[in-house]
């Protein structure tokens, strides 16, 4: 079998260990455990399947909220090295590593965008008879990741000729794969058969009673796909902060079992409250897009109204800092 690694997991570690991409610590420690791995024996890394959702993505894609609108959608190295790292692991016999993803990322970098394109690109180029699921805590918000790629869609099949929208999903004409959405108010959230979920804005669940349905229902796949993507929030002991308490246990290395190892913790987080009103350097920490998609003089906004008022204050670093 060739092996193909597109390298930018390593590129991407490289330029942060030199500080030329500023990143935390939580980051730091999961990069260092990704490396090791890598050069490790005790998994495959082969970035094929990475490598054609990428070049989707860049080729086929068009970004569907303004002032990017239409416009073709080019994958930051932040992007490609998670896609890669999600995608790039295999178990010795060859099937993915990671079945579960947690991408915290703060508001407004873009995080919808990107996990929608990876939709498109799973429901496009994954298996014949697929089911892809957009969730989250009620039917709007999941409307949200299944409205972007239904765009994305249309702006590539306008005609319909290929894939089409119904009352209750969208469908893949070629390989009848499906994309429906779930939320509380779904009724039968029991035995379904998924191949590939987004779990959208998980800061908002209080318990994890769709996650565990998703779950459930992909223990028939070989390949099967959760991506959480959410920023921080303000439930106390709801289902996120359960997430990333098990998360950092793994990027600690204090939970090295077999479905740790299946996990893939991607947090972008601040190492201190202190830095985020003294250091704007640091704001990129949480904010890997900063100065490209989010733009700085709206932070150094928020900034100075958190450093006026306490309600700003816990709404901006919860949401703009991912700091609880």
């Amino acid at each position: 079998m060739i092996i193909k690694t597109n390298g930018f997991l390593e590129e991407y570690y490289e330029k942060t260990k030199k500080g030329e991409i500023i990143i935390g610590q939580e980051l730091k420690m999961e990069l260092d455990r990704l490396i090791e791995d890598l050069n490790g024996d005790e998994y495959q890394y082969d970035t094929a399947d990475a490598d054609l959702r990428i070049d989707f993505i860049e080729n086929c894609v068009k970004l569907t909220k303004s002032p990017f609108y239409g416009k073709p959608m080019k994958l930051l190295l932040f992007q490609k090295a998670f896609i890669s790292a999600l995608y790039g692991f295999r178990m010795p016999e060859g099937n993915r590593r990671f079945k579960k993803a947690i991408f915290l990322l703060s508001r407004k970098n873009g995080k919808s965008e990107m996990c929608s394109a990876l939709g498109l690109a799973e429901f496009i180029l994954g298996n014949d008879g697929s089911d892809i699921v957009c969730s989250s805590n009620d039917d709007t918000q999941a409307s949200i990741l299944y409205d972007a790629i239904d765009l994305m869609r249309q702006m590539i099949d306008p005609k319909d000729l290929d894939t089409k929208r119904n009352q209750r999903f969208i469908l893949n004409k070629v390989s009848n794969t499906k994309i429906f959405k779930m939320s509380e108010r779904t009724r039968n959230k029991e035995g379904r058969n998924i191949d590939t979920a987004f779990q959208d804005e998980a800061h908002e669940l209080r318990s994890n009673t769709i996650p565990k349905a998703i779950e459930q229902s992909q223990s028939l796949k070989e390949n099967p796909l959760f991506v959480i993507i959410t920023t921080e929030g303000f439930v106390v002991d709801g289902y996120l902060d359960e997430e990333l308490k098990a998360a950092r246990k793994i990027i600690k290395g204090e939970d090295d079992g077999v479905s740790a190892s299946r996990v893939l913790p991607w947090l972008y987080t601040q190492d201190s409250e202190i830095e985020i009103f003294q250091n704007p350097k640091s704001w990129a920490k949480s904010n890997p897009t900063l100065g490209v998609v989010k733009r700085v003089d709206y932070l150094e906004e928020q900034v100075d109204l958190a450093k006026k008022s306490k309600a700003d204050r816990i709404f901006v670093l919860s949401k703009d800092f991912n700091m609880k």
